[in-house]
């Protein structure tokens, strides 16, 4: 479907309003490449592109144009475009418009007219509705030539065209609720949006995805380039559940990790902690790992080179302060690290004069209210 061509601006001004004014909308819609095609009526996508039709898009207001693009990603957040199976196409389209559109209109953004939306749906799924529509003769008829405003395209694998197989689907999936989960970690204002929006989080997270997957995911994704390919899992790591891309092509990176060994660390986190670190080292290619022990001052530093397996020591220390960790970096490291990742339970200060150009990870054991910049994953 469609060619390299410029994208068209309405559609590049919606997506950068969604970026700015919706950054969990924003930060998803960037993982859905725009393109332009006659091929389809309205928008679709398959879960790597949205689809347009340039006249489609002429007949839409501003605000139609982005809360089609809602209406699009979130055809991805429920995964559409993975679950059909055998199901009808039109009706399973049909039946994910009446869940996404409730999430799309409680958060306020505006559908074109016509758009399927009814309330007595409220918190099915899709294929219960799809259940209830395809089963009935009557609301068959209803809907049988409904034109949906946004479509869903089922996955295929990209190098073939041809249909997914289950292992693909499975990766697929895992991906997504990846990508969900660290948007709705990176929104600031997550908090203000309605029970549907909630519910639809609250029904990503139960998916299996645990949180050092999720931090290792971010630490990759933020040293991804255009070698890596996150539509094909690692491999090497999917007997543990662990859902990582494949690299063609590695940069050498400094690493720094920040364990706070204050006394409300446990010693069981010191296992888990070090299964992230290698586990990130045998995805990227990390010439350098430093790791900071740290309480209220920085107690010890190790320093493992390129090959060598992280192994950290139990150290249990007294009161916590982050920002004895960002001065060392400063002062003994210049700043030339790619990246921090601090594993701590959270209580301790920090200060938004200290925040660096480096990416910084927290993964919180305990509370996140005081951490001032930086990504967050809460731990289970």
């Amino acid at each position: 479907m469609g060619g390299l061509m410029e994208i068209y601006k309405p559609m590049k001004k919606a997506r950068s309003e969604l970026l700015i004014k919706h950054h969990f909308f924003g930060k998803l819609v960037m993982h859905l490449e725009l393109v332009e095609t006659d091929q389809v009526d309205t928008m679709a996508t398959d879960g790597s592109k949205i689809y347009y039709n340039k006249d489609f898009v002429d007949t839409l207001t501003h605000k139609e144009i982005v809360g089609v693009q809602v209406h699009e990603v979130l055809h991805v957040v429920f995964k559409h475009h993975l679950r059909r199976g055998k199901r009808d196409k039109h009706f399973w389209n049909v039946a994910g418009d009446y869940v996404i559109n409730a999430v799309a209109k409680e958060g306020g953004f505006t559908l074109p007219e016509g758009a399927l939306f009814n309330p007595d749906y409220a918190g099915m799924s899709t294929e219960k509705i799809y259940s209830l529509i395809y089963n009935d003769a009557e609301l068959k008829e209803q809907h049988a030539n409904i034109s949906c405003a946004g479509e869903v395209i089922d996955a295929v694998n990209e190098q073939t065209g041809k249909a997914l197989t289950e292992v693909e689907i499975k990766e697929l999936e895992q991906q997504v609720t990846l990508d969900v989960i660290q948007a709705e970690q990176s929104a600031k204002n997550i908090g203000q949006n309605g029970d549907a929006f909630k519910s639809m989080i609250n029904s990503v997270k139960t998916q299996s995805v645990a949180w050092n997957e999720v931090l290792c995911d971010l630490v990759v994704s933020q040293h991804t380039t255009s070698d890596y390919n996150f539509n094909r899992a690692n491999r090497r790591f999917i007997y543990q559940n662990m859902y990582l891309p494949s690299v063609e092509h590695e940069p050498l990176l400094t690493l720094c990790w920040g364990w706070d060994v204050s006394g409300s660390v446990e010693e069981e986190e010191k296992a888990v902690y070090t299964d992230i670190i290698n586990t990130v080292n045998a995805t990227l290619n990390v010439g350098k790992n430093i790791i900071i022990y740290c309480d209220n001052a920085v107690r010890k530093v190790d320093v493992f080179e390129q090959g060598e397996e992280v192994e950290l020591e139990y150290y249990r220390g007294g009161g916590t302060d982050f920002e004895p960790v960002f001065k060392y970096i400063d002062k003994e490291l210049d700043n030339e690290i790619d990246s921090l990742v601090y594993l701590t339970d959270g209580y301790g200060y920090t200060d938004e004069k200290y925040e660096p150009d480096y990416p910084v990870f927290w993964a919180t054991t305990g509370t996140s209210k005081y951490f001032k910049f930086g990504e967050v994953v809460e731990v289970d």
